[in-house]
């Protein structure tokens, strides 16, 4: 019976971390983007910081994303989210929350955008979008 009740016990302690509140932000992206390997249309999106450097983006479709570990914010912020232009071309370069903030790596199509600009002479341009 004791090894019974230390079964449910550590069940329930491990199951804890899942029931844990996911930070989330809201966004209406007025433009197409990509991120990691997608390219994702313009919408009203739910972003969520799942457990690990997993985002999910859920719009039209639902994107899991890869990013970088959370960096954590001594006072809060105001949510956002920071896009990199190239030409006519968006990426999701970082999502902030009140609290955190996660930064996506760059791309193989991202970094060929930075060279092909960088040669032609232009600049990277960085757009915010306001997030609730």
């Amino acid at each position: 019976m004791k090894k019974l009740g230390f079964t449910i016990l550590a069940a329930a302690v491990l199951a804890l971390p899942l029931c844990a509140q996911v930070a989330t932000v809201r966004a209406d992206i007025p433009f197409e983007f990509a991120v990691g390997h997608a390219t994702v249309a313009p919408g009203q999106y739910v972003i969520r910081f799942l457990n690990g450097p997993v985002v999910q983006l859920v719009g039209h479709d639902s994107y899991y994303v890869q990013a970088n570990p959370d960096e954590l914010y001594a006072s809060p912020q105001k949510p956002k989210l920071v896009f990199l232009r190239y030409g006519n071309q968006y990426f999701l370069s970082q999502i902030v929350t009140a609290s955190t903030s996660r930064d996506f790596p760059v791309s193989r199509v991202e970094r060929e955008m930075q060279k092909t600009a960088a040669a032609a002479g232009q600049i990277q341009t960085q757009i915010i979008v306001a997030a609730r």
